[in-house]
């Protein structure tokens, strides 16, 4: 997806008019969305097609999101997507360990998954697009970003963690 165009449909998402509603909405309403969509997705495309689907979906989010708070300093990048993370309730973002070719993230109440019980498997495959396109929005076309969920709630880990392979 072009540039132009995330940044033109966030923009018109982004406008809300419910004067007697307002914006927020219960979280389950939000999770039954997404959990059944999940669900809808594999059955009509299969597991490997869901799972990039939202990654995919994560990632262009993560892009748009990531140029808008873009700073040259890593360290005052990261902190612009910590508080629009946390703003935004999808998470409280922490960084757990950087080198020269992996970060992982960890982002607790997660809003996919915290709080759930153990079902058995990773399910936060928008959030793992999401931080690879943050990832990817920082450092550009000149590193190859990879993004795996290694911790989630669901899979009763206790947090989701999402490691970043730079290349």
């Amino acid at each position: 997806m072009k540039k132009e165009e995330s940044q033109a449909i966030l923009k018109n998402i982004s406008k809300v008019k419910r004067e007697k509603l307002g914006k927020s909405i219960p979280i389950e309403i939000f999770r039954v969305f997404r959990h059944f969509s999940q669900i809808y997705a594999e059955e009509l495309l299969g597991e490997k097609a869901k799972n990039i689907l939202f990654v995919n979906a994560g990632k262009e989010l993560g892009l748009t999101v990531g140029e808008n708070l873009y700073n040259r300093s890593f360290e005052r990048y990261i902190d612009n997507v910590k508080k629009f993370l946390k703003d935004k309730k999808i998470g409280i973002l922490d960084i757990t360990e950087i080198s020269e070719n992996k970060l992982v993230f960890q982002l607790d109440e997660c809003i996919t998954c915290s709080g759930m019980d153990n079902i058995g498997k990773r399910i936060c495959f928008f959030e793992v697009g999401l931080v690879a396109g943050i990832v990817e929005a920082y450092f550009g076309k000149s590193k190859k970003v990879l993004a795996k969920e290694t911790k989630c709630n669901a899979n009763g880990e206790g947090i989701c963690e999402v490691s970043v392979y730079i290349t």
